[in-house]
C-alpha cells in the first residue's frame, strides 16, 4: 500500500477520533479512567441542551464497579486560547442536563474533563488546567480539566497505559521512530480485539499525517498493514468520498481530472467504477450529506451518531435531496430518516 493511495484525511482528525472511540465506548473509558478500573458499562451522552442548541457528543457515561461518572473529552490540534472557555461552557453544560435528569443532587454522577492535545509547545503542559470565575483572593469557582498532551508523551508511555486506544497517538510521540512505530503496531495487535484492531491502526496512520515534527511516519506504518485493512476501512472510504466532494466544489472540470486521476491511481483493482462519472456522483452526495448536517445542526436537531453515520454513508444523492427538504422543517431526526 502506497502513501499516494490512502486519502489526506488530516483535516478530518475529530470525526477519525469521534467514530474510533464511538465504535469501541468501553476501549475508550478504559483509557480515561485512573487506577486502571473495570469498566461494567460505557455509553456515550447523546443529548440535546435545547436551550443552547448543543448536542452533548463528546460525553461518556461510564459505571465503573459501584461508581458512575461523566467523562468530556475534547480533541485539540493545538492549545487555542479560548480552549479553557470552551471546556467551562460544556462541562455547564453537561451539569445542567444531569440536573434536569435527576432531581437528587446526590444521586447526580461526577463529571470530569480531559483536554487531548496533539500537538503544540515542547515546554511541558501541567497536568491540570483551570477556568476561574471567581476573584484570585477568594475561594476557587470555575472548572478544573486535565490536559493530557499525548504528542509530549513517549511511545512506551503510551504502550504503558492500560487501554490499547492510546497506541494509535505513538505517531506523536516524542520518540516515534521506524522501530518505536513497529512496536506500538505490534504492541496493538496484541492487545487489540479483532474487532477494534483494524479501526485503530488505520487511525494510527490518521495520526501519523498530522505529525508536526514532519517524521514521515505514514510510510513506515503503510507497509506494516495489509492493504485490505486500509482500503475497507471506515476512514478510507470516508476520505475517499471527501476528496470526491472537493474535487466537485472546484468545477466540474478539475472534478472529472479528478475522478479520472483516482481511478487510473487506484488500478486495476478498483476498476473502472471509481472514474470520473462515480467521481462526480460521490461528490454530490458526500456535499448533499454535509449540506444535511449543517441544516440539522443550524436548527438544533439532536443527531445521533448511528443516524450521522447513515447520513454520511448515503450515496443515493435522490434519497438525500428528500432527506435535505424533510430537514427544512423537522423537529426530530426521525422525522427526517423515517422511510415512510
Amino acid at each position: 500500500m502506497s502513501s499516494s493511495e490512502l486519502p489526506d484525511v488530516g483535516e478530518d482528525v475529530d470525526l477519525t477520533l469521534r467514530h474510533v472511540s464511538r465504535q469501541f465506548p468501553r476501549s475508550f473509558a478504559k483509557a480515561l479512567l485512573p487506577n486502571r478500573e473495570e469498566i461494567t458499562a460505557a455509553t456515550w451522552l447523546d443529548t440535546q441542551v435545547t436551550s443552547r442548541q448543543r448536542r452533548l457528543d463528546r460525553v461518556i457515561e461510564v459505571q465503573a464497579g459501584e461508581e458512575r461518572r461523566l467523562e468530556h473529552v475534547e480533541w485539540q490540534l493545538e492549545w487555542e486560547a479560548n480552549v479553557p472557555e470552551r471546556l467551562f461552557e460544556y462541562h455547564v453544560l453537561v451539569a445542567m442536563t444531569v440536573m434536569d435528569k435527576t432531581s437528587a443532587a446526590h444521586l447526580r454522577p461526577p463529571i470530569r474533563t480531559t483536554v487531548v492535545l496533539l500537538s503544540g509547545r515542547e515546554k511541558p503542559w501541567p497536568e491540570l488546567g483551570e477556568y476561574r470565575t471567581s476573584p484570585q483572593n477568594e475561594p476557587f469557582c470555575g472548572v478544573v480539566f486535565r490536559i493530557d498532551a499525548v504528542y509530549q508523551k513517549t511511545v512506551a508511555e503510551l504502550c504503558g497505559r492500560s487501554s490499547a486506544f492510546w497506541l494509535i497517538f505513538a505517531p506523536l510521540a516524542v520518540d516515534a521512530d521506524a522501530n518505536n512505530m513497529k512496536l506500538a503496531v505490534d504492541a496493538l495487535r496484541a492487545r487489540a480485539r479483532d474487532a477494534e484492531l483494524e479501526e485503530l491502526l488505520v487511525a494510527m496512520v490518521v495520526m501519523a499525517d498530522i505529525d508536526k515534527r514532519s517524521r514521515n511516519l505514514r510510510e513506515v506504518i503503510l507497509p506494516l498493514l495489509s492493504e485490505e485493512t486500509v482500503m475497507q476501512n471506515w476512514f478510507y472510504k470516508q476520505g475517499e468520498a471527501k476528496g470526491e466532494a472537493r474535487g466537485e466544489a472546484r468545477g466540474e472540470a478539475r472534478g472529472e481530472a479528478r475522478g479520472k486521476a483516482l481511478g487510473e491511481a487506484q488500478g486495476e483493482a478498483r476498476g473502472k467504477a471509481l472514474g470520473e462519472a462515480h467521481g462526480r456522483e460521490i461528490g454530490k452526495a458526500m456535499g448533499e450529506a454535509t449540506a444535511l448536517l449543517r441544516i440539522l445542526e443550524r436548527r438544533g436537531v439532536a443527531v445521533p451518531a448511528e443516524a450521522r453515520e447513515k447520513i454520511l454513508t448515503c450515496t443515493n444523492t435522490s434519497q438525500l435531496e428528500t432527506w435535505l427538504d424533510r430537514a427544512l422543517t423537522a423537529n426530530k431526526i426521525d422525522e427526517v430518516l423515517t422511510e415512510s
